[in-house]
C-alpha cells in the first residue's frame, strides 16, 4: 500500500500554467522546518522540476518570492514562467 507522503505539508508547489484550477496537481511540497530560506526553496524546486525558461515563485497572495536568505513561510507557491515545467515522479 502506498504511503501518502503529502500528509502534514505546509508548503505546496504548483505550476501556475496548469489551467485545471482549482484542481491543479500539486507538484511537491514540504513540511517546513527552521532554517529553510527562500533561496533553499528555489534550489529544492530546481531538484524536482525542470523549467526550461526563466522563472520566479509567487505565493498565494501574488507576491514574488525573492531568492534570498529570508525564512520561507508556510504557503502555496506557484512557478511563474513563460516556459514549460516538467517534474520528476518518485
Amino acid at each position: 500500500m502506498a504511503v501518502n507522503r503529502s500528509v502534514g505539508r505546509d508548503v505546496h508547489i504548483y505550476d501556475a500554467n496548469d489551467t485545471n484550477h482549482p484542481d491543479r496537481k500539486e507538484l511537491g511540497g514540504l513540511i517546513l522546518t527552521n532554517g529553510v530560506t527562500n533561496a533553499n526553496f528555489y534550489s529544492m524546486v530546481e531538484i524536482i522540476c525542470f523549467i526550461d525558461s526563466f522563472y520566479v515563485l509567487r505565493d498565494e497572495g501574488g507576491t514574488v518570492v525573492q531568492r534570498d536568505d529570508h525564512p520561507l513561510q508556510p504557503d502555496s507557491y506557484y512557478i511563474i514562467t513563460a516556459g514549460k515545467v516538467s517534474y520528476t515522479t518518485i
